[in-house]
């Protein structure tokens, strides 16, 4: 789960006889005789000397595509005649003579033509891919159109037309980095343009190329697409520097069938097609799980990875749309549909909620209540067939449920290595919350005895224990960064602060003498029960709710690691008491949190009928404030008769929701418009009127 460090291509100017046009190469442009990087103008013939492009188009080797040369436009886009025209042969190869020398850039465009699918086999129609070049040297120079190319093409076009005054080379170089940083391939070494993906490759350049490709068509066979559709998606998804189902900041159509583009495509479920492409194709699989966990990053950007701690998951593909599912205490699991946030459906999970509830599932006990759901984001493939699978576990049991929510079936059960459960003022629990990792397949599971991961899609597999420190106990609800390796938990009762690296299956405490230190003179009452914490992994801020208390802890992390042996220290020196405004000492007592690391909006519960929401101002600037704007409300909210709390926030299609189960059974479920919520007029902090009652912020939905 370690980001890989982007090296730059080792030269810049790279000589005829190797290959010198320059799509990707950081500042290059050409051989040494053809080195003007700041010409914009579109090619024109201006020599009489020959010139061959020779090349390859893969998807996987793709025959029979028409590939034309043209001159680049002020955007990078194709314009004026065609100034060379060739079909690739059955391994994908083409080659375009010209009589004179192009001057300035130049776009190669492919179409057409067929390929046997690295992912399935069969045989799919060629995609359009293209490729912008910032210089054609004389004599002979070769430029490869695939999925790489065609994307960093795409995120150049975009750059320059919204900076005309950068050059083709200059927008090239920087599309470079950033979309091979955002697909997981940071370690190719050379300029992208001139690697052909190799199949037969076990390490390098064209390997990583080729695991890309082999990984998008495992998308297309997954999700149903037509390469047509997949491709162009990706280069529109791709264009604006973001995998966040946007082109700059709108909509995207995919196909001709009216949709649009989920953001889940091109990050979770393209980071489950990259685990399920290296499972089946062992070759690839270390290039997968770097493409996999980059992919994460980019799902936790957008706010699709961790907006709860275990009671409220959400799980988006192309087809389903956007669905949340509740651990809606004694009523079972409750799946919310929010493909359409204005109309919203929720509906019981019967057959899940009878093997669990009523003790008809023949491989484990029954459950009194479902109290938390877990769903590995990224598709699991199991004897060759990709399900979604979750985690499902009550606060009384040390035993937990594994889900295939694609078939709606109970797949198992597991007895967690644990032999207690831990005290919370409001209950107690065997397992407090979970959080997802989906690119390690694993669901960490928060108990008294410390984190535990475990592969819902196989309960046969060891799972993986970090024991929790000694002296110290887990909090109510937990905060991930399970793309950086981390799971966040204050000490409950308020004696410092414990951080999980997963990746080194290690504990790092913040002691409490150096936690008390930290806050000292700020007003902060850290020394009660820290019920909350809830990451927002943007900023790299915690949010910590502690009882009983009109402030808010706001506390800077990092990724600690490095310690010889089970358990480290870690320090911060960012941390600020927020005081609730227009609440006195003990009567704000937010006690959980959900942040939308997106909008930095964050929804606050407390423990009668409390609420509150609240946008992060960012810790970079000068005169921080915490929060920039921030809302109470005296709301018919009532607080579900458990501890931990059911709460989410996430973002869907552009704007933060926050979710809430309401009632003590049976139970609605609440949805808030957090941005109506702030917009609310306020008098001394408080809004002028109940949130649960206005339509305009709050929906109230049984089932």
């Amino acid at each position: 789960m370690k980001k890989a460090i982007f090296r730059k291509p080792a030269a810049t100017i790279i000589s005829v006889a190797i290959s010198a046009v320059i799509l990707a190469a950081c500042g290059g442009g050409g051989s040494s005789a053809s080195n003007d990087t700041s010409n914009t103008s579109p090619a024109t013939p201006t020599t009489s000397t020959t010139n061959v492009i020779t090349g390859t188009v893969f998807a996987a080797a793709t025959s029979g595509a028409t590939v034309k040369l043209f001159a680049a436009d002020a955007n990078g886009n194709p314009t004026g005649n065609v100034l060379g025209t060739a079909s690739t042969d059955a391994n994908g190869n083409f080659s375009i003579a010209l009589t004179s020398q192009p001057s300035g850039p130049v776009v190669l465009v492919s179409s057409g033509g067929s390929y046997s699918s690295e992912a399935d086999a069969t045989t799919q129609t060629g995609a359009t891919f293209q490729v912008l070049v910032a210089n054609v040297p004389a004599g002979n120079s070769s430029a490869h159109l695939n999925p790489l190319t065609s994307a960093i093409t795409a995120r150049a076009s975009n750059l320059l037309s919204n900076a005309p005054a950068t050059s083709p080379a200059a927008a090239l170089s920087s599309a470079t980095s950033s979309v091979q940083t955002l697909l997981g391939l940071s370690d190719i070494s050379t300029s992208a343009v001139t690697i052909a993906p190799n199949t037969n490759a076990t390490s390098g350049d064209a390997w990583l190329l080729s695991a890309l490709a082999g990984t998008l068509e495992q998308l297309r066979t997954n999700s149903g697409l037509n390469s047509t559709a997949i491709y162009q998606a990706l280069m529109d998804d791709i264009s604006d520097g973001k995998l966040d189902g946007l082109k700059n900041g709108k909509p995207i159509a995919i196909g001709t069938s009216g949709q649009t583009l989920q953001s889940s495509l091109f990050t979770t479920q393209l980071s489950g097609a990259a685990n399920t492409y290296g499972n089946t194709h062992a070759t690839y699989q270390s290039a997968t799980g770097k493409i996999s966990t980059a992919l994460q990053n980019s799902a936790q950007a957008i706010g699709l990875q961790v907006g709860s701690s275990g009671s409220i998951s959400l799980y988006q593909t192309q087809s389903s749309g956007t669905q949340l599912y509740f651990a809606a205490r004694t009523d079972g699991l409750v799946k919310l549909d929010m493909s359409v946030p204005s109309a919203p459906v929720a509906t019981k999970l019967t057959a899940i909620n009878q093997a669990l509830l009523s003790g008809t599932n023949p491989s484990g006990p029954k459950f009194g209540s479902i109290d938390g759901m877990v769903i590995n984001p990224t598709p699991i493939t199991v004897n060759g067939s990709s399900k979604v699978y979750g985690l499902v576990y009550s606060y009384q049991s040390s035993t937990v449920a594994s889900v295939n929510l694609t078939d709606g079936v109970v797949v198992g059960t597991l007895a967690l290595p644990i032999t207690k459960s831990t005290s919370f003022s409001g209950a107690m629990a065997y397992v407090a919350g979970g959080i997802a990792d989906g690119a390690h397949n694993l669901i960490w599971l928060a108990t008294s005895e410390g984190m535990i991961g475990v592969n819902p899609s196989n309960l046969n597999l060891p799972v993986t224990k970090i024991a929790q420190p000694v002296g110290t106990q887990i909090n109510e609800n937990i905060g991930g960064d399970t793309a950086n390796g981390i799971i966040f938990s204050p000490d409950y009762m308020g004696a410092g602060i414990v951080v999980f690296n997963l990746i080194e299956g290690k504990s790092y405490v913040m002691d409490k003498a150096t936690w008390q230190a930290l806050y000292a003179n700020t007003g902060f009452t850290g020394y009660l029960e820290m019920d909350g914490a809830t990451l927002d992994t943007q900023y790299k801020l915690a949010i910590i709710t502690p009882e009983g208390s009109n402030t808010i802890g706001l506390l800077g992390y990092n990724i600690p690691s490095g310690a010889t042996g089970a358990t480290g220290t870690f320090a911060s020196k960012l941390f600020m008491s927020y005081a609730v405004p227009g609440q006195g000492i003990n009567i704000a007592s937010y006690t959980g949190a959900a942040i939308d690391p997106v909008s930095h909006t964050a929804l606050f519960v407390g423990e009668g009928m409390g609420l509150g929401a609240g946008v992060l101002d960012n810790p970079s600037n000068a005169n921080w404030k915490g929060f920039s704007t921030f809302v109470n409300a005296n709301s018919s909210y009532s607080f579900e008769p458990h501890d931990p709390h059911t709460l989410g926030t996430f973002n869907i299609a552009g704007k933060p929701y926050g979710f809430l189960l309401n009632g003590y059974g049976p139970y609605k479920v609440a949805i808030i418009d957090l941005n109506a919520m702030l917009a609310a007029p306020t008098t001394g902090g408080w809004t002028n009127t109940d949130p649960f009652t206005d339509p305009k912020i709050t929906t109230l939905i049984g089932y």
